[in-house]
């Protein structure tokens, strides 16, 4: 057996990351920045080392993330450059984002009479719902949030956006609705001598399927990562997935016709064959649902795993004279001999998109992060 890490484990590559940075600026105007989205552990692969990355190498001096905690631990980590929180924050975080350089969202109307009624200094975007109903200000509330800016200097609207929701599909027709009522918002604030120095409103699909006129800044989220906004969807951008789920094989089997593998028998080898167990389960995030159809490369061959998806393990049928051994590893998601597998595959699969197979990569497993063919990092246990 060889003396190989037994345990399911993510590479990630900081090389494509940056190069998936370099070819989204390319798509853009040289005017508009990059607010990039590192929010949920930096879509499963890790904030802390994403967003350094992306800050010393790919020129970005802006992010986004969901909740407080997340930007305070970036701020934490050494992370100089300004942190949007897109989500809700309590009056703890306010405090604590005025001191840490942070800027809020105002997600909901109410909000902003709060933030006037206790005095706290915040910087703030304004999130206009221009159709998602899931967070913002909505068109017809913005005159709201002007009359309170008139009467608390100590809010600073910095920034405007909304969020596309149809933008995967390029051809969409919403779009081009949302951008309009965005932008009569927008230019009602003007009037008013509110100009807000930041907006945005391209997403990923934004980015590659739509111009964002009128933007300083667009927000990439999964295409940094190297995956479509839709697996089912091919772009013409050249984006190079970021990471690698690999495991080990752990044990090699061998057993008769008619043997039932795992929970439930719902594979049955049709002839004496060996099973080879793989340390890589749902437990880890692969998905249960690719029981019978979920896809390993090991020794640069493909072989479809057989039998139920269990939390830690999985099984491969290996045929009778096997081409592999006890130790030898096994990859998921990237590259191996001539093979490869990305989390758009995985999604198309499993039915989703490469945001949740990415997201559900676990918090426990190794995280090794690579650069120019040398480990700049490896942490293990993200909390964010």
């Amino acid at each position: 057996m060889k003396d190989s890490a037994p345990l399911p484990r993510l590479e990630i590559s900081i090389d494509a990351l940056l190069h998936n940075c370099a070819v989204l600026r390319n798509l853009l105007p040289a005017s508009i920045g990059l607010l990039a989205v590192v929010k949920d552990r930096a879509y499963g692969c890790g904030s802390k080392h994403i967003a350094l990355a992306l800050e010393r190498f790919g020129g970005v001096s802006f992010f986004a993330v969901n909740a407080p905690a997340e930007a305070f631990y970036l701020r934490e980590q050494g992370v100089k450059s300004d942190i949007l929180i897109l989500g809700p924050a309590d009056l703890h975080a306010l405090r604590q984002g005025a001191s840490a350089g942070m800027v809020f969202t105002l997600i909901d109307i109410d909000d902003i009479y709060r933030w006037q009624s206790v005095g706290i200094p915040v910087r703030f975007h304004c999130n206009i719902d221009t159709r998602m109903h899931r967070l913002g200000v909505l068109p017809q509330e913005v005159e709201k949030v002007i009359s309170v800016l008139r009467l608390a200097p100590h809010l600073r609207l910095e920034g405007v956006f909304t969020h596309l929701a149809d933008a995967d599909d390029p051809c969409s027709t919403t779009v081009q609705q949302q951008v309009r009522l965005f932008c009569s918002s927008r230019e009602l604030l003007i009037a008013q001598g509110i100009t807000p120095r930041h907006v945005h409103y391209a997403n990923s699909g934004g980015i590659l399927h739509f111009s964002p006129s009128g933007c300083t800044l667009a927000r990439p989220g999964i295409t940094l990562y190297g995956s479509r906004p839709d697996p089912r969807r091919p772009v013409i951008a050249d984006l190079k997935p970021i990471v690698s789920l690999k495991s080990s094989v752990v044990k090699m089997t061998k057993v008769p016709a008619g043997t039932p593998v795992s929970y439930c028998g719902r594979y049955v080898t049709d002839r004496d064959t060996h099973i080879a167990t793989v340390a890589l389960g749902y437990g880890c995030g692969y998905p249960r649902s690719l029981t019978n159809r979920g896809i390993l490369i090991i020794n640069g061959k493909r072989y479809t795993i057989a039998g139920t998806v269990t939390m830690d393990y999985c099984m491969v049928d290996a045929g009778p004279v096997p081409l592999f051994a006890a130790g030898d590893e096994v990859v998921a998601i990237g590259t191996q001999g001539g093979e490869t597998i990305t989390p758009d595959d995985i999604a198309l699969l499993d039915g989703t998109i490469a945001y949740e197979i990415l997201c559900g990569m676990s918090s426990s497993m190794e995280r090794t992060y690579v650069m120019k063919g040398n480990v700049s990092a490896r942490e293990t246990g993200y909390i964010y």
